[in-house]
């Protein structure tokens, strides 16, 4: 019976680490110490440019990077982005230089006020939190966020650390195995020496 008993906490120690990824290897995949964000800049500097060529538009801003506690400027066209920017995923960024060889939008902190002749074609509105803007044009306006997304290198890290947390996991088993076989008298009259 208690050969059984043993035989059943083998099977479960030499299963556990399968069914459960390990200690090691499940905390390096589910804890988020790795990852690092980026996001828009405190004041992010919004500008945008016309790229109606591409039938889009240039946006320039600061972006703060978690990891390096550094910011950066950033260039993306709107539209070709829009999609990924809304899956919280990274733009494909551009050189912001491309701006040079636009017309600029006009960026305001709010909406002129109504009776006023400022009346641009299009220009944009910031919002009190600076994550995002609205694009105004003629009659319609377009509400659209800055990229906020993972810069990736936490999972880079953790497949870099996988092996090593799989051979503590595997350590761990072998050390409870080797115990397990040493209660159980698995080493009675086997002798070990040393010269």
């Amino acid at each position: 019976m208690i050969l059984i008993v043993r035989l059943q906490l083998v099977i479960i120690a030499l299963l556990l680490p399968l069914l459960t990824c390990g200690c090691a290897t499940n905390a390096l995949w589910n804890k988020t110490q790795l990852d690092a964000w980026n996001e828009p800049a405190d004041n992010p500097k919004l500008q945008l440019f016309d790229a109606s060529r591409q039938k889009d538009f240039l946006v320039v801003y600061d972006e703060y990077s978690e990891r390096h506690d550094s910011t950066r400027t950033r260039a993306y066209l709107l539209n070709q982005n829009e999609k990924r920017v809304a899956q919280g995923r990274k733009p494909h960024f551009v050189s912001a230089q491309r701006s040079r060889e636009l017309p600029p939008i006009p960026v305001l902190q709010t909406l002129p006020a109504a009776n006023t002749n400022f009346a641009p074609a299009v220009y944009t509105v910031i919002s009190t939190n600076k994550q995002s803007f609205t694009i105004y044009s003629n009659e319609q306006r377009t509400n659209h966020d800055l990229p906020v997304y993972n810069d990736g290198w936490g999972t880079t890290g953790r497949i870099a650390l996988t092996p090593v947390a799989v051979v503590a996991d595997l350590t761990i088993v072998g050390g409870f195995l080797f115990l397990e076989f040493w209660s159980a008298g698995g080493l009675n009259g086997v002798t070990i020496t040393t010269k």
